[in-house]
């Protein structure tokens, strides 16, 4: 796999444009939305759909980068908790 390191902020699941995460299988080779990783046809990767148009898309993410997307979002959640 070629990781480069991920670029800009990481993001965050509290918002109203992202929907639920789901664990699913790769049907044709593609590259991780965040580390620009490749994903193989079959290998396993997080797909976080992003609704903003008439179709749903999907962002790809490998465990590594889904794990500090997880960790972004329990930080957003506990200054929320805070308020």
């Amino acid at each position: 796999m070629n990781k480069a390191k991920p670029k800009g902020p990481v993001p965050s699941l509290i918002g109203g444009t992202n929907g639920r995460p789901a664990r699913e299988t790769v049907k044709q080779a593609s590259k991780c939305s965040r580390c620009k990783g490749d994903f193989k046809k079959g290998d396993p990767c997080i797909e976080i759909p992003t609704h903003g148009g008439p179709f749903v898309k999907y962002k790809r993410y490998c465990d590594v980068c889904f794990q500090a997307i997880l960790e972004k979002t329990y930080k957003d959640l506990e200054e929320v908790k805070a308020l």
